[in-house]
């Protein structure tokens, strides 16, 4: 038999955001945790490390609210007019809105791995109910020369490892025009080789990564003076990197821009040499799911040892959580 018992829900405006709860069966608490999309997957996360946290920390004693942002999932798309990074801070504030009218929450740790981690900053610099963060491969700010050996290493591997390989969008088209004639391909590569002419834009330096619109918009300095409000705040901040973006990590390198700060004193930092970005194998998952349980123990509770639960399983206040019609039997 589970520790822990699952409840679709329904909550935001005109009940548009849908998520699964997960509760422990005994115990009552006034903290839960929130568990965000990463990127376009919806709730079940990839490889369904979501699921897995969700029930992981519910059997911890952490109630767990997975939920699809709107417009991703089982979630409607908002109607207001908000930027992406404005209406994932508006839904996961309707997810803490709704678990604390509900079932009296208020305190909230929030866990995402690489967009879901930049929207944990979001909410947690936004919203004070936010008690702890953990970032999985969220912003990062490297140095020249983390930047200048990250591709060393890569350029290394080339030749020898098919995902490094397959990891470049100009290999993978470059091959499908050239192996099987793809037309697509093969404009995709010109235009790649045409980009390649002088230009006098100049390249996004701080936190590009990614190199991607969603990369960092705030230098190194901003970043730390946010990072560092957060811990005054009294927020347990846990930043994690995995191996993915560079295969070493000395001297806190995901964010070697602030080698030297004060901030390496008071945040958790952790570099995971042997898990991928998604967790892809059940070693790798074993590993995080360990991590991210002990961190969400302490933020909770100041202890990675669970408390002795007084009373019954988390109640409602005033209502009943509405599982939506037809929803009864869902279990991702």
């Amino acid at each position: 038999m589970n520790d822990y018992s699952e409840t679709p829900v329904l909550f935001g405006p005109d009940e548009g955001l849908f998520g699964m709860l997960s509760q422990p069966q005994a115990g009552r608490t006034d903290v839960a945790c929130l568990v965000l999309n990463t990127g376009v997957n919806h709730r079940i996360g990839p490889h369904r490390i979501n699921v897995k946290t969700a029930r992981r920390l519910a059997s911890a004693g952490i109630p767990t609210l997975r939920f699809d942002l709107s417009g991703i999932g089982d979630s409607v798309a908002a109607q207001s007019r908000n930027a992406f990074r404005a209406q994932a801070v508006e839904d996961m504030k309707a997810a803490m809105d709704f678990l604390g009218e509900r079932y009296g929450v208020r305190r909230f740790l929030v866990f995402g791995i690489c967009s879901g981690a930049e929207n944990a900053m979001a909410v947690a610099l936004a919203d004070p109910r936010i008690t702890g963060m953990l970032a999985f491969d969220g912003e990062m700010y490297l140095t020249p020369g983390v930047r200048l050996e990250r591709k060393l290493r890569r350029l290394a591997a080339f030749p020898f490892n098919a995902a490094v390989r397959a990891s470049y969008f100009w290999w993978r088209d470059l091959t499908g025009w050239l192996g099987a004639g793809d037309a697509a391909a093969r404009e995709r590569t010109m235009a790649r080789l045409a980009s390649l002419r002088p230009s006098r834009t100049p390249a996004v330096e701080q936190g590009s990564i990614f190199g991607s619109a969603e990369a960092p918009v705030v230098d190194a300095a901003e970043h730390e003076r946010r990072l560092l409000s957060l811990v005054d705040r009294g927020v347990d901040v846990s930043l994690m990197y995995s191996v993915t973006y560079n295969s070493t990590d000395r001297n806190h390198g995901m964010l070697s821009q602030l080698r030297g700060s004060r901030l390496f004193e008071r945040v958790k930092y952790r570099f995971w040499p042997d898990i991928d970005h998604t967790a892809t194998t059940r070693v790798m998952q074993a590993k995080l799911l360990d991590a991210v349980e002990e961190w969400a123990r302490i933020a909770a509770f100041g202890t990675s040892t669970r408390p002795s639960p007084p009373g019954a399983s988390m109640g409602t206040n005033t209502a009943t959580a509405r599982q939506p019609a037809g929803q009864a039997s869902v279990t991702a």
